[in-house]
């Protein structure tokens, strides 16, 4: 189905709202030629065929599946065509009850045609419904209807698997904003050749209208103004929100002493399918700059990885972007950081005193006391070689742990510093009690 130019003197907005209850549905149909796809069949009528303006009608129907097919949760499009038009636009959805049965309510502003459409499935071919018209009784029509136009915009095109987009427009005659006035969002995926109904928004004050879009693939958007007695319909123009690649990236070992180097590696996908050959650039940041500079350029292997080793001096955040090619969009990684931790020192010193054994240790980093750093005392008793944890202390602001262990002759002690963000490791010498 196309939704080309809503040309002449269309109108009629249709805004729907889900009514309960259903139809009678159809008898069985003759089995489809095709093994295995069942035939389809929709019936429809309008409850009462004509409204006031601003009245409601209800479009009623019922979806048939041929053999043993249930017509029960499947979705059927209700689509309309306003008077003047030349193509129906799919204005709602709607969900076959048990028997098949559909209803759905509409508020026609002109008279307008109506049609349920079935999109098929695996198991059952696509069908149409005839056409039924709800004439709308008005005092009076205009001779001259205005002529509307509508924009529309995408604000990012590119969005990474399981993003969101957001699909802007605006709805003008001449230059004047038209508000509170319906707006369909319509889409069509790459391998459709029919436009699906996605949503209704009425514009704001200043005519503007947005919808929030969840593309699970490359999606085309446009929005359309049905129009009113006063006001010719409008079609926007087509906007495309592309899915871009998914760009993991890792970085082994995260922790490094300097003058180490690390991995840092990444894995290219588009919908869940390797992409091979791509050109990935690796870039870096020191950790509180914000100027980034190119590590090194490779391309992806055959199951989309792609690897890069870097020796950083300081603890720095690392990126990969795909670089954009024919068919394929350009992408970016989250960044991903390796910490590089300057050495540290610990000294230990033992002393007895009348009551107990003191251990005490200094922490230091590039050359100054480490401050509030956990120390950890290990302990090694008489004629063992294991060493087991016996406290742990905060060093203060001269960077000194103390621990007081009881008087313990042959026991030997050492203090251990596990490392942090910016200091490696370190382990003292033993001293024994």
């Amino acid at each position: 189905m196309s939704l080309s130019a809503l040309r002449r003197t269309a109108a009629g907005a249709a805004v729907l709202a889900t009514a309960a209850a259903g139809v009678v549905a159809l008898p069985a149909l003759h089995a489809s030629a095709d093994t295995g796809v069942a035939s389809t069949s929709l019936s429809i009528r309008a409850v009462h065929g004509a409204v006031r303006p601003g009245g409601t009608d209800t479009i009623a129907g019922s979806l048939a599946v041929a053999g043993s097919g249930s017509a029960a949760g499947r979705t059927v499009t209700l689509e309309a065509r306003p008077m003047g038009s030349d193509d129906f636009v799919p204005v709602g959805d709607a969900i076959a009850r048990t028997h098949g049965g559909l209803r759905e309510s509409v508020t026609p502003e002109v008279t307008t045609r109506y049609r349920w459409h079935y999109a098929g499935d695996t198991d059952a071919r696509q069908s149409y419904s005839g056409v039924v018209r709800v004439r709308v009784r008005t005092p009076h029509h205009h001779v001259h209807r205005i002529n509307t136009s509508l924009s529309i915009r995408a604000v990012h095109h590119v969005e990474k698997p399981g993003g969101t987009d957001l699909v802007r427009g605006r709805l003008l005659a001449g230059h004047v904003a038209l508000r509170h006035r319906p707006v369909l969002l319509v889409s069509r995926t790459g391998d459709s050749t029919s436009w699906t109904f996605e949503a209704v928004h009425r514009t704001h004050r200043l005519g503007n209208v947005a919808f929030r879009v969840e593309p699970a693939a490359d999606t085309a958007y446009r929005l359309v103004f049905l129009g009113t007695p006063l006001l010719q319909p409008a079609t926007s123009g087509v906007v495309r929100v592309v899915s871009r690649p998914d760009l993991t990236i890792t970085a082994t070992p995260e922790r490094i002493a300097k003058g180490e180097s690390t991995t840092v590696s990444g894995t290219v996908t588009d919908e869940g399918v390797p992409v091979a050959g791509g050109t990935v650039k690796l870039f870096a940041r020191t950790v509180g700059s914000h100027h980034a500079h190119l590590v090194g350029t490779s391309t992806t292997a055959a199951d989309g990885t792609v690897s890069f080793t870097d020796a950083p001096n300081r603890s720095t955040a690392y990126r990969l972007r795909l670089v954009h090619t024919t068919g394929i969009p350009g992408a970016f990684s989250h960044p991903t950081r390796v910490w590089v931790q300057h050495p540290s020192s610990l000294s230990i010193r033992g002393r007895a005193s009348a009551t107990d054994f003191v251990v005490s240790g200094l922490l230091k980093g590039g050359g100054h006391p480490l401050a509030h750093r956990t120390v950890t005392l290990l302990e090694q008793a008489p004629g063992t070689d294991t060493w087991t944890e016996a406290g742990t202390d905060v060093t203060n602001k001269l960077g000194v742990a103390r621990f007081h262990e009881p008087t313990a002759p042959g026991t030997g002690y050492r203090l251990a510093y596990a490392g942090g963000s910016r200091f490696a490791a370190s382990t003292s010498g033993t001293v024994v009690s």
